[in-house]
């Protein structure tokens, strides 16, 4: 881990007022099987529990999705391959 002394300098901050995140479920090969948009979650942990209660032994891959003048982009939060297991949250 590594501090941020002075983020204002560095980094452009944005808010994100209702987020919509995509949820990749992946089969056993890792490619994608199943691509759900999640509208309305409250917060991040709210979407891992989401993915938790779905997963079924699968990985997962968790984005936000982001729109500005350029289009649709989405911001990976997890690694490419997903995370393979959320249990417990």
């Amino acid at each position: 881990m590594q501090a941020v002394r002075d983020a204002g300098a560095r980094y452009s901050w944005v808010q994100v007022d209702d987020p919509v995140y995509v949820v990749d479920l992946h089969t056993s090969a890792g490619r994608p099987a199943e691509r759900w948009r999640l509208v309305g979650a409250g917060d991040v942990l709210e979407v891992l529990e989401w993915v938790a209660r779905h997963q079924q032994g699968r990985a997962a891959a968790v984005s936000l999705e982001v729109e500005d003048a350029g289009g649709t982009a989405l911001v990976q939060l997890t690694p490419t391959a997903g995370l393979r297991s959320v249990s417990g949250w």
